[in-house]
């Protein structure tokens, strides 16, 4: 025999260690928590870490909302941002992030509710204006109101903001992503009971399919270390359920074990103030801090923004 012997226990144990040690590559050289300018930086202890980020709640309680703001703030900052969805079309999603980056006082900016969309529309089409929509669209450019910031969100926020409303699998965005040089900053799955995996078998029912595309959609986040902000509905709650857990996710119990970190958005008591509502962001799991606690918060929905509730 040629050639020296290698220890199978060492080549075992050199697999996947990084090559400089822990201290240079892993602590000195480690990744630092994507920071969303949202609730969610405090309530996971700095940020978005790579692998998912489940975030669960019942309808209209703010997990677009949160997403919405999430992706304009980061994309803001001239990181690449994927937000992939098939609970809402692209022209919305869009309205929804200009809305919420309207907010953060970026300079020309004119706050607009993403909600008064319709009414702007119709406020538009009552005018007289010429058949050529493209110079139509450029006349209402020039003013101060939504079309103007919606514009400035276009120029300084887009290019770094992709919106996908036509993959619905997880194949396909596993695909898309390995023809980039470099993946995003941060995905956003909305959500991901939407999603399936391709495979015939995994996809035959919703406990299979879900389940298959949670552990899928990890997999990818890992391999590629990238945050994922990932959406998810909730199943029915019944009486016995007063503290968010990992079982209270919809369709499968392994949304939130196949998670690097788990939020539920519950409501808070109290009514409405000022155009938004009491909720909490409840940890349920984060690997990368502690759990078990909720972080106050208001959120405004009809803006796409949610914010930190602060004493007093």
């Amino acid at each position: 025999m040629s050639g020296e012997w290698a220890d199978p226990w060492d080549e075992l144990r050199a697999r996947d260690a990084p090559a400089r040690g822990w201290v240079e590559e892993c602590l000195l050289g480690g990744r630092d928590p994507l920071r969303t300018g949202t609730p969610l930086d405090r309530a996971l202890g700095g940020g978005l870490m790579p692998g998912v980020t489940v975030l669960g709640g019942q309808a209209s309680v703010g997990k677009s909302a949160l997403a919405c703001q999430a992706a304009a703030n980061v994309a803001a900052r001239g990181l690449r941002v994927l937000y992939l969805t098939l609970d809402d079309s692209w022209e919305n999603v869009w309205a929804r992030c200009a809305s919420a980056w309207s907010c953060s006082g970026a300079g020309g900016a004119t706050p607009f509710r993403w909600s008064d969309v319709p009414a702007e529309r119709r406020r538009l089409r009552a005018g007289q204006h010429p058949s050529d929509r493209g110079r139509r669209a450029f006349d209402v450019c020039q003013g101060d109101g939504m079309a103007r910031t919606a514009q400035l969100f276009a120029e300084r926020v887009g290019p770094s903001l992709a919106l996908v409303d036509s993959m619905g699998t997880v194949g396909e965005v596993e695909a898309a992503l390995s023809q980039l040089g470099e993946p995003p900053a941060l995905v956003v799955v909305d959500y991901l009971q939407q999603y399936r995996t391709g495979d015939q078998q995994a996809d035959g029912s919703e406990y299979s399919r879900v389940s298959a595309a949670a552990s899928a959609f990890q997999r990818l986040a890992i391999g590629l270390k990238v945050p994922v902000l990932e959406l998810s509905s909730l199943r029915k709650l019944g009486r016995q359920d007063s503290d968010p857990s990992l079982d209270w996710f919809r369709g499968s119990g392994v949304v939130g074990y196949a998670a690097q970190a788990a939020v539920v958005v519950t409501r808070r008591e109290g009514g409405e103030s000022d155009g938004a509502r009491p909720v909490a962001l409840n940890v349920v799991k984060n690997k990368a801090g502690r759990a078990g606690f909720a972080t106050d918060a208001w959120c405004y929905g009809a803006w796409s923004v949610m914010r930190e509730a602060r004493d007093g």
